[in-house]
């Protein structure tokens, strides 16, 4: 019997459709062994050796492996085809070979579940490649060494539970910084004139003011472009220029990791976990290629199934002579040798090839763009028309219309639209030194607006562009940021918290190498190098961690916590001093503080923060303050009650959401709702002197419509969050 090992169970039930039944397949559920959780696990000393441990949860799945493998003759590696899959298959076989085990352990590596792919891959078996081993194992002890330390020091210097990650930290200050450019930006007013014309055969159309008198129209108020339209509408006027030309518009590059998520984002609004997710599903399933990537290149045999289909679906004048190739831009493209693609081009995405959901929208978008890279430019007849007077007043309007559909063909084939950018436009038949009438002017008030806040696809984008990041970190990269909540969302665009400018400032004034653009890239380009075997990783590390660490214990004693807080100042003066009140991050958010610290202690919160937004609501008196009352605020675990005199007074209680009916254990608590490290719950407000709780809501319960958690079964896992 030979042993196959995956990282999943739905790609190793994909993989026992394919290969014969002498063979036994296992999934190892991700990493078998990493980095412990608690503790450094990277010993310096030795050249930052890493410490592993096989995780808890991953204890049982071990012993499994280690059974099975003891009637195996030979145990094959088939993890995912990069960096993360390649250390997965290394520590399988340091945990599975035996000190005397004489057996073979081979890798086996493919880039789709086909059977053509996966009957070559084990034709063909190769080693474990150590030179990716050590690039990912130089990724996570940088990555550990710059957490582990730098995290405690902004615990004292900023708030307790704060983080720092090496690429974390750098799409935190790409964030701020682009709040910092809309927060300094003046909007410019400005003024457009639309005159409305129209020919002989009664055909208006729009065109726009754009020349007087041989100058370019800037019109900064209303009262000029009043001025502006009195005169224009004196003149006569007739077309004094028409010009038509023909434009290509290429199709787009097949898929990358970062363009796929890009995309996503932009059609679906799916964030970049989630793109990643439905993606892997279907990678595991044999529908696509592997989708952590940056190549652009297509197999040939790929490239034959497009060419076919598009010749059968739309004909030859579809069909370029010779295939469209493309190459990559990244100079450091690694991990897997394919753009992201089907598995067949024949699979037209339809309910027929067993798709539902997020992967089903997932595969459309990757298989339009897969066939549309393989087609023919659009063609646009782009028509450009100047309507001028005799006293130099000159109205533009441009127009466009389909001459061939070319690759835009394919979308209307599967019923999604991708491109969103050219919308056609019709100009009437006209001719130059047509006279035409001028109608009506139109003024229109513009203002110039700041840059556009981030959102999933253009920090991917960015963070691509500085070369910050690989395809297998960007999407945990934006979840992190959110999750510990340095950026938050406002629809689909992204903001930073209070704690992210201070943390940025911080980090930017004391330990510039972890923020910096270039450092973070060079770094990335570093471990590409250590990736194809030109140098060894420990060097790489121990350039990096000497200076840092001798600088974390000078920060320590050089930085106040006092001063790296400080917000900035407001315009409130001191009503004890009459000093400058400052703004300052603490426990619960941001509040105003005396600039005169601690001379003068006279602070005071920013709002009541009686709800969320919502009405002030009395929760009583404090009883640890003289006059301050208990109001309602919002901290990384939710919701709690606060004086409203901090941080004079600091004085906290938990905050019981009750929904409204007494406990149906002990009948004399409050139901309420809470929130365990998975999900909301609901339990006693007497709890520890009473246990009652359930996932589901008890109100649904007694009325009927559903039953408590312990009578379903489900009591240990209840059980497990208190």
């Amino acid at each position: 019997m030979k042993l196959v090992i995956v990282e999943s169970p739905t790609k190793a039930k994909t993989l026992s459709k394919i290969l014969p039944q002498s063979y036994s397949i296992k999934a190892s559920m991700g990493h078998i062994r990493d980095l412990p959780k608690s503790g450094l696990g990277v010993d310096v000393e030795k050249d930052f050796a890493p410490v592993y441990e096989v995780p808890v949860k991953a204890k049982k799945v071990l012993t499994d492996l280690k059974k099975t493998a003891k009637d195996a003759e030979e145990i094959v590696l088939a993890t995912d085809p990069d960096r993360e899959g390649e250390a997965i298959a290394w520590h399988l076989e340091e945990l599975l070979r035996g000190k005397k085990d004489t057996r073979v352990f081979s890798r086996v590596v493919f880039h789709e579940l086909t059977k053509e792919a996966i009957d070559e891959a084990f034709k063909n078996p190769g080693k474990i490649d150590l030179d990716l081993v050590d690039a990912q194992q130089a990724r996570r002890v940088l990555d550990r060494l710059v957490g582990y330390k730098l995290s405690p020091l902004l615990w004292k210097k900023v708030m307790y539970g704060l983080s720092a990650g090496r690429v974390q930290s750098v799409a935190v200050r790409l964030v701020v910084e682009r709040e910092r450019e809309r927060q300094a930006f003046n909007p410019e007013e400005y003024w457009g004139v639309l005159g409305e014309f129209q020919n002989g055969s009664k055909k208006k159309i729009w065109a726009e003011l754009s020349e007087i008198k041989g100058k370019k129209v800037e019109i900064n108020n209303g009262e000029a472009a009043e001025k502006i339209k009195e005169e224009a509408l004196k003149g006569t006027y007739s077309v004094v220029s028409l010009k038509k030309s023909e434009r290509k518009k290429n199709p787009y590059p097949p898929f990358k990791t970062s363009t796929l998520q890009q995309a996503m984002a932009n059609i679906y609004g799916f964030n970049a976990k989630k793109t990643m997710r439905a993606a892997q599903g279907l990678f595991e399933k044999g529908y696509i290629t592997y989708h952590r990537t940056d190549s652009l290149s297509l197999s040939p045999h790929f490239i034959n199934e497009a060419r076919e289909l598009i010749k059968k679906r739309f004909g030859d004048t579809y069909l370029p002579d010779t295939p469209n190739l493309y190459k990559t831009k990244s100079a450091n493209a690694q991990e897997a040798h394919e753009a992201i693609r089907p598995t067949s081009a024949h699979a037209v995405p339809s309910k027929s090839i067993g798709l539902a959901g997020d992967e089903f929208k997932t595969y459309s978008i990757i298989w339009l763009r897969s066939l549309e890279c393989q087609m023919n430019p659009s063609i646009y007849e782009q028509t450009s028309l100047s309507i001028g007077s005799d006293e130099g007043y000159i109205f533009k309007a441009t127009g466009s219309t389909v001459l061939f559909e070319g690759w835009l063909a394919v979308s209307k084939m599967v019923g999604v639209k991708e491109d969103e950018e050219e919308t056609p436009s019709i100009l009437p038949e006209l001719a130059e030194g047509t006279k035409m009438k001028l109608l009506d002017i139109k003024n229109e008030q513009h203002f110039t607006q700041p840059p556009a806040r981030y959102n999933d696809a253009s920090l991917i984008k960015k963070m691509e562009e500085l070369g910050v990041g690989r395809p297998s970190t960007y999407a945990p990269t934006l979840s992190t940021i959110q999750d510990r909540k340095y950026v938050l969302r406002e629809g689909r665009y992204f903001y930073p918290n209070d704690v992210a400018y201070v943390v940025v400032d911080l980090l930017v004034a004391h330990f510039p190498e972890i923020v910096d653009y270039n450092f973070t890239a060079l770094m990335e380009e570093s471990l590409d190098k250590v990736a194809e075997g030109e140098i060894k990783w420990a060097p790489v590390i121990r350039e990096f961690y000497k200076p840092f660490e001798k600088k974390i214990a000078a920060k320590d004693k050089e930085l106040n916590k006092r001063d790296v807080t400080n917000l900035g100042e407001s315009e409130e003066k001191c009503p004890e001093c009459g000093r400058v009140l400052v703004f300052k991050l603490g426990k619960f958010g941001k509040f105003l503080s005396c600039s005169g610290y601690p001379d003068c202690k006279y602070a005071k919160p920013l709002e009541p923060l009686n709800g969320v937004g919502g009405e002030d609501e009395d929760f009583g008196k404090c009883d640890k303050c003289e006059d301050g009352t208990m109001v309602l605020k919002q901290g990384r675990f939710g919701k709690f009650l606060a004086c409203s005199n901090y941080p004079k007074c600091k004085n906290t209680k938990p905050f019981m959401d009750k929904v409204g009916m007494k406990c149906p254990q002990c009948g004399e608590g409050d139901v309420v709702k809470k929130k365990s490290k998975w999900k909301e719950f609901y339990g006693c407000s007497r709890y520890p002197d009473c246990d009652w709780k359930s996932w589901k809501n008890p109100m649904t319960v007694a009325s009927g419509n559903g039953e408590d958690s312990e009578k379903d079964g489900d009591k240990e896992s209840v059980d497990s969050i208190a």
